[in-house]
């Protein structure tokens, strides 16, 4: 629980130095833009994570390594690992994380709304 709450006040401070070294400035709106570009970004890379690491990908990328190879090499591109394979780590992290920053930025939003 540190160690996340830890990572969340790296992201906080990673985006108020973003906004503070683009707008110059520290407001509510230039902090909702940029939490909520930082937040969905991390949550995009958590989906395709897990979109690689289910297996999607694996019988495009095999049928592509079997029409794009010639029948000598076949053996080899069998051998290959496939993108599910070598993507193992976990895609949780990115959902907690990116859900927490745009949580955050939600909060600001009723703040400049109110």
């Amino acid at each position: 629980m540190k160690k996340k709450l830890l990572v969340f006040l790296i992201f906080q401070l990673i985006i108020v130095s973003i906004v503070f070294l683009n707008y110059r400035e520290l407001e509510l709106t230039p902090y909702i833009n940029v939490s909520f570009f930082v937040g969905g970004l991390l949550v995009f890379i958590g989906l395709l994570i897990y979109v690689v690491s289910n297996g999607f990908f694996d019988i495009f990328t095999m049928s592509m390594r079997k029409v794009f190879t010639f029948k000598r090499n076949l053996v080899d591109t069998e051998s290959m690992r496939s993108p599910s394979e070598l993507l193992d780590f976990p895609y949780v992290p990115f959902f907690q994380l990116g859900g927490s920053i745009l949580l955050c930025m939600g909060v600001a939003l009723l703040f400049y709304f109110v």
